[in-house]
């Protein structure tokens, strides 16, 4: 019967560390100054973007609503019709993650000049970003492929990261993914 004590313990010092997590994710930002900007196109070279050692993280896109090929005046509009184009490429069996219409509806009078996208981890941060970018779209994983995405072609985006090195990366990092997703609303994702 003890072991049951322990547990209640430890699940409860687990609870107080993921609220304090929450609490102090407050004041944890992406670094946009670190951010590396591109255009996405045919002939675009992520090994010249991303030439970095393998590194445990969180990383998070977002689209510059200021793209000369995103059509509407209003930024709430260019995200509705950025999501059309988005879904549209869905919709063609190309496997990827979704928009999330709750968050679509979040937008309607956001108006800010660089739009949350999609938040990730991954322990090869810098790997998993290259995938997001080149994996072929008939690869069974949720990366966005945004190459493939033609008729995204000529939008900027930006990426910006958050290393994060820890010995419990699997126990502390879920955590403060979904934190930061709650903070930022991301208009793709799974989640």
């Amino acid at each position: 019967m003890s072991y049951k004590i322990t547990l209640e313990e430890f699940d409860l010092d687990i609870s107080n560390y993921i609220e304090r997590i929450k609490n102090d994710l407050k004041n944890i930002t992406f670094e946009v100054e670190k951010s590396i900007s591109f255009t996405i196109s045919g002939e675009l070279d992520c090994k010249e973007l991303f030439d970095y050692s393998k590194q445990k993280g969180i990383y998070l896109f977002e689209l510059n609503l200021d793209s000369p090929n995103l059509t509407g005046k209003k930024r709430a509009t260019r995200i509705k019709n950025f999501a059309e184009a988005w879904s549209q490429k869905k919709n063609d069996s190309f496997f990827s993650s979704s928009v999330i219409k709750k968050r679509l509806q979040l937008r309607s009078d956001y108006d800010e000049q660089w739009l949350p996208l999609y938040i990730g981890k991954n322990k090869d941060i810098y790997g998993r970003i290259k995938e997001h970018i080149d994996l072929c779209p008939t690869k069974n994983t949720y990366a966005m492929k945004l190459r493939h995405r033609t008729n995204l072609h000529g939008l900027e985006f930006r990426v910006t990261t958050i290393e994060i090195d820890v010995l419990n990366y699997d126990f502390i990092v879920p955590h403060i993914e979904r934190s930061l997703r709650e903070i930022y609303h991301p208009l793709i994702g799974k989640q």
